[in-house]
């Protein structure tokens, strides 16, 4: 393992306590916009793009999040074309004696759909397209944030027990 002092990981901690409220208030965010929506309807294209940009934001959280980790106790690199695949593969592995999973395999899957999406909405495609694609996406967002939130304090609760061994090996 990268030799990574307490101070280090108490702020990786932190980062991602401040990165999951932004996913969480995305997914709020997310839930109100759709209480607009009459069930069966299509929204306009410009509700549309609002819920685009929430599920590009939503995966971009959870993306700065497993970088947050990875880099800090994997050094990952971030280079190459297939790095965002790569990084959700990394975090989705135990690496022993380093770490646990950071997400199930479960998650993984769930989270590729959304990388995917957020790949469609940076790259500009057929915008008539976008509610067929996103429509599953938003009404499984719900799901989507609390698995990822279960997974994610998990290893929360690892990192807390990292720090304490961490400290209790100093004293």
């Amino acid at each position: 393992m990268r030799k990574v002092g307490t101070s280090r990981l108490l702020l990786l901690k932190a980062e991602i306590a401040s990165d999951l409220e932004a996913i969480d208030k995305i997914g709020e965010a997310v839930s109100e916009a759709m209480l607009a929506v009459a069930p069966d309807q299509v929204p306009s294209p410009v509700v549309q793009s609002g819920l685009a940009l929430y599920l590009h934001d939503f995966y971009q959280a959870v993306e700065q999040i497993l970088t947050r980790i990875t880099r800090t106790l994997n050094g990952f690199d971030t280079a190459g074309e297939s790095w965002h695949i790569d990084l959700l593969r990394l975090a989705s592995r135990e690496i022993e004696g380093l770490r646990p999973a950071v997400i199930s395999e479960s998650t993984m899957r769930d989270l590729d759909r959304y990388r995917g999406f957020r790949h469609f909405v940076r790259h500009g495609y057929d915008r008539d397209l976008m509610w067929d694609r996103m429509q599953g996406l938003i009404e499984s967002l719900p799901e989507m944030v609390a698995s990822f939130r279960q997974d994610t304090g998990a290893f929360l609760d690892v990192l807390t027990q990292m720090i304490n061994e961490i400290e209790r090996r100093q004293s």
